[in-house]
């Protein structure tokens, strides 16, 4: 019989022997296998390579990849662990046999394991694998992140390990960018976006303008000449001016990185409101003979307020702490569902010769979103990621600001063309669904 001091020893040593999960952030690149379906053969070199490494029962059953071909049409799919940002089968394990290490990749401790598969129906890519005869679990560990012996064998260099990207360029030069143009608007040319005159010349906003036509009756060509002069930059580049120029943007960058996020009403969340803020705007200034939505546009409001004239009163004080505080249920609200510059501009946008395009092929899907994750506007649809499928971008909602370029690890995210058709890794368009592929590795 044991005593209570043999029976607490006990407990404590069982307690060490289960893993402990990762406490903190992941690596911010952890590495990464790449598979690339239009290299690959089918020749299951990577499974051999895989099971060899452990020699007493290595038979490519056992293997930590599988691959899927399909003879009719000669398309294969590598079946294996992504290393989950949030690994789903972690969550499931009952006896806690799954950790996440501080180097990114996801474990399974054999000594705790029961085989029960839990975690291969939990994962999205039913990346752990049971072997049909014995039931045993294998999943890949990423030979422990150094040259994965799959990646060595590949002759045709289907699989590469790779981290992703170093840094991200574009950060660097985006806020720098931003900063600049909130001094120049804000600080020395008081007022420019809204209304600027020299002489003869005024430039207005684009809102503005309509506005300013519907109040007046009257079209002012150089009111005319400049809002196109941003329209037509609009059409070129996309709504650079949203993610790169724009003073307000630039402050709501700043307050969303501060504030948590609790989410907006349903009702809220409706992109066409910001077109109904516009045509309200207009048709108010067509009403009224004057421009009223000018006086509490938060932009306007921001370019005016310094300097010794630039005091705000009424309602223009009020403007910011309350679309500031939608930072707290979305990031970049303002500019997602009510900004009437914005709507302009998106019009614009709509027919622009340049998108965003995600190549799903090229990238890790579920086990990633990072693009998602990092897109101010919430326009990247992580259910057309999920199914493996490259997401259409709504470049009228899109505002430039490129963190999805420069923050894939994997070059999923470019800019391409308009008229160009494929994205990056879509040279081979697949005629069979990802979810067949999951349906024969479960069954």
């Amino acid at each position: 019989m044991l005593d209570t001091q043999d029976r607490s020893e006990m407990a404590v040593t069982m307690a060490e022997l289960h893993p402990q999960p990762l406490k903190g952030k992941s690596p911010r690149r952890p590495p990464v296998i790449l598979f690339d379906p239009t290299r690959c053969t089918g020749c299951g070199e990577c499974e051999t390579a895989c099971a060899n490494r452990r020699p007493l029962d290595g038979t490519p059953a056992i293997a930590a990849i599988r691959v899927l071909k399909r003879e009719q049409d000669g398309e294969n799919f590598a079946i294996y662990c992504q290393h989950c940002r949030e690994p789903l089968c972690i969550a499931v394990c009952p006896v806690h046999a799954i950790t996440k290490g501080d180097d990114g990749i996801v474990r399974i401790d054999r000594r705790l394991c029961t085989d029960c598969g839990l975690c291969a129906l939990a994962c999205p890519e039913s990346a752990p694998l049971k072997d049909p005869e014995t039931g045993r679990i294998a999943k890949c560990d990423l030979c422990d992140g150094e040259d994965p012996a799959c990646v060595k064998q590949c002759p045709e260099k289907a699989l590469i390990l790779t981290r992703g990207k170093r840094f991200g360029w574009i950060k660097l030069l985006r806020w720098p960018v931003q900063a600049l143009a909130f001094f120049l608007l804000v600080m020395v040319f008081i007022g420019t976006f809204c209304y600027f005159r020299a002489g003869s010349v005024s430039l207005e906003c684009p809102a503005g303008f309509l506005q300013h036509l519907a109040a007046s009756k009257t079209l002012w060509l150089t009111g005319l000449g400049s809002a196109a002069v941003l329209m037509g930059l609009t059409l070129l580049l996309g709504r650079f001016f949203c993610g790169w120029i724009c003073p307000f943007g630039f402050l709501l960058d700043l307050v969303g990185k501060i504030t948590p996020k609790f989410g907006l009403p349903r009702f809220i969340k409706n992109r066409m409101i910001k077109y109904g803020v516009l045509a309200g705007a207009v048709g108010t200034s067509a009403g009224l003979g004057f421009q009223p939505f000018c006086t509490v546009c938060p932009i306007g409001s921001l370019c005016r307020s310094y300097g010794p004239n630039g005091l705000l009163t009424g309602a223009q004080m009020a403007i910011f702490p309350a679309v500031a505080a939608l930072e707290v249920g979305e990031r970049r609200s303002w500019c997602r569902y009510f900004c009437p510059v914005g709507a302009v501009l998106a019009l614009a946008a709509r027919i622009g010769l340049i998108k965003i395009v995600i190549g799903a092929r090229q990238c890790k899907k579920f086990s990633c979103m990072r693009c998602a994750d990092i897109c101010p506007t919430g326009i990247i649809d992580r259910e057309a990621l999920r199914e493996g499928i490259s997401p259409k971008i709504p470049m009228a909602e899109c505002i430039m600001c490129l963190r999805c370029v420069d923050q894939c690890p994997y070059g999923a995210a470019k800019i391409r063309f308009r008229w160009q058709k494929t994205a990056p890794g879509d040279k081979v368009i697949s005629k069979v669904p990802h979810q067949t592929f999951e349906k024969e590795v479960q069954s």
